[in-house]
């Protein structure tokens, strides 16, 4: 009797092993909960990485956007360090924004400095709950596909939802500060299906004067970690 009960205890144990796994929610699902997540968190650590055609930043068209690396802290709060191309050289330079103002450090003194509102990179409007881009992602995206599950080789040691969409650019197009957009851009999100927190985000630009589009990469990590975020001191 005793050995009947373990080989069905060890049948049962074989059984669930090989059962498989759940489906996934919808794709417009996935988003909705990723969105809703990310918005959920205190704070984050991004990257965010340019390629293509140069994305001016000030207003007389001389600092064009490359990279940043910084933390997001809810509501309104981030730091970031920030790499910019001016002609003939690559520099870098440290920002604080809060709410809507924001500091800088000077090109070339690397004093701090306040910023006039026409500003065009602020992190703290590209992360914003109601209007960023997580939210307009889960608003307007459109033909949301999932491609699969699939392991990023510079990413997390996990399998992630891979989804793909396109989305209308004219409201990143206002968010962005005329960075991005206003032509329709095709989309590429990576997922963790635990959490339903974005570890990636991909946005592709059409340049019909190019050969290559343009290319935006939002990397998300360290959430929920203590940072603090204050207005510089010189």
């Amino acid at each position: 009797m005793k050995n009947r009960i373990w080989f069905l205890a060890l049948f049962l144990l074989l059984l669930a092993a090989c059962a498989d796994d759940p489906p996934p929610p919808a794709p417009d699902e996935i988003i909705t909960q990723m969105s809703a997540a990310l918005a959920a968190q205190q704070s984050f650590h991004f990257a965010i990485d340019r390629s293509g055609a140069p994305a001016y930043v000030d207003p007389g068209n001389t600092l064009s956007f490359r990279h940043a690396e910084g933390d997001f802290l809810a509501p309104d709060k981030a730091q970031a360090a920030v790499r910019v191309n001016l002609p003939g050289i690559v520099t870098e330079i440290s920002l604080i924004s809060i709410g809507p103002i924001q500091w800088q450090t000077n090109v070339l003194t690397g004093r701090w400095e306040e910023l006039p509102p026409n500003w065009g990179f602020n992190p703290t409007v590209l992360f914003d709950e109601a209007e960023g881009l997580p939210a307009i992602l889960a608003a307007d995206l459109q033909d949301v596909a999932l491609a699969g599950t699939e392991t990023l080789e510079d990413g997390p040691d996990a399998a992630l939802y891979h989804l793909t969409g396109s989305v209308a650019g004219d409201r990143l197009f206002e968010m962005s500060g005329g960075l991005i957009g206003p032509e329709t851009v095709s989309v590429d999100l990576w997922v963790a299906p635990e959490t339903f927190l974005p570890q990636r985000i991909v946005v592709v630009e059409p340049e019909p004067e190019r050969d290559e589009p343009s290319v935006w990469q939002v990397d998300f990590s360290q959430f929920n970690q203590e940072i603090e975020i204050t207005p510089p001191t010189s």
